[in-house]
């Protein structure tokens, strides 16, 4: 598989795996082209997959109910991607996944994970260190949304996903801060003076 090595290579750094196991988890995944601009999960459907960017970039986000575009996400890549409240529940997925760059990704059903989580511990644990890495990352998003301010946010956002600024439209940035493009212009420009 073309996108196999940074797979393992990412698995490594979160919770190292035997080789045996790492083979085995591997070999559930398939790879899948998703153009820009295509959604690989949409709100209200049933996903049954979990995946990897091997290339590329994606974003998870709602439509308000004013039909506005809401970022909730990005996943570059080297990273994991699901709809998880979807997966574990069984509900229809609140959130969109779509592509905002052309994008390689390797997939792999969830029913198949969790046969590998009942039968390889070392997959359990990884599948659990996966979750509370998710789990901090939202709850770090929480608090930025409530405790600073948009300049700050905007500063954040910097940090964690360096360098994406100057390969999405501005729009996707400003979505993501909770804050208009306008606003973000004007945090852009004070930023740099």
């Amino acid at each position: 598989m073309k996108h196999e090595a940074n797979l393992r290579e990412t698995v490594a750094k979160i919770a190292p795996l035997p080789d045996d196991a790492a083979t085995r988890f591997c070999a559930i995944f398939s790879p899948r082209k998703i153009p820009n601009g295509t959604d690989v999960v949409e709100a209200g459907s049933m996903p049954k997959q979990i995946g990897f960017v091997a290339r590329g970039l994606l974003r998870s986000y709602y439509i308000s109910p004013k039909g506005e575009d809401v970022n909730k996400h990005f996943f570059t890549a080297g990273s994991f991607f699901a709809p998880l409240t979807s997966l574990v529940t069984g509900a229809p997925s609140p959130v969109y996944i779509g592509a905002l760059q052309d994008s390689d990704l390797l997939v792999a059903d969830y029913a198949a994970l969790l046969k590998l989580y009942a039968s390889v511990p070392a997959i359990n644990t990884l599948g659990r260190v996966l979750v509370e890495h998710a789990w901090i990352g939202k709850e770090r998003r929480e608090t930025q949304l409530i405790m600073l301010d948009a300049a700050q946010r905007y500063a954040a956002f910097k940090r964690e996903f360096s360098g994406l600024e100057d390969e999405i439209p501005q729009y996707h940035i400003a979505s993501y801060l909770g804050i208009t493009p306008v606003q973000l212009s004007r945090i852009r420009r004070a930023a740099k003076s």
